[in-house]
């Protein structure tokens, strides 16, 4: 039923409602920088943009820099080593950590204990189990 915009109502008593359901189905695509950053997870690789214009180096992988605004064309393999730059503890425990030479890092699960300041290395999933996802890293582990 269309009620005009013309008629109002009167009391709350007036106002009906129902139960539903909409199907809805979506898809997210991670577009080209994004599938090519989880092309490389699967390939146990972390992948940074490099600009052609300033020569920034930046995680995540992005199609434009976010310095110069240039496009990035180029990818660069980032060593698995970083700093926990930050934490975030609960259930489980989360960590930024920041790779050498890049601007911008990757937030994940710390395995085992680590402070602020400390090395860590990416632990990949097994390369049979990689799908390209961020759950082909298992997270983050103190080096040496």
């Amino acid at each position: 039923m269309n009620v005009p915009i013309t008629e109002r109502l009167a009391a709350g008593s007036e106002v009906r409602a129902w139960e539903d359901t909409i199907p809805f189905r979506y898809e997210y695509t991670a577009g080209v920088a994004g599938e090519k950053f989880l092309r490389g997870l699967r390939d146990g690789e972390i992948l940074a943009g490099l600009c052609p214009s300033c020569g920034l180096t930046s995680l995540p992988l992005r199609m434009y820099c976010v310095d110069c605004y240039a496009e990035v064309t180029k990818s660069v393999r980032v060593r698995p080593a970083g700093v926990v730059r930050a934490l975030a503890r609960g259930a489980r425990t989360f960590a930024y950590v920041e790779f050498d030479g890049v601007k911008g890092g990757l937030v994940h699960t710390l395995i085992g204990s680590a402070r602020v300041g400390s090395r860590v290395v990416v632990r990949f999933r097994p390369k049979r189990q990689r799908v390209g996802a961020l759950s082909d890293v298992l997270g983050f582990e103190r080096s040496g």
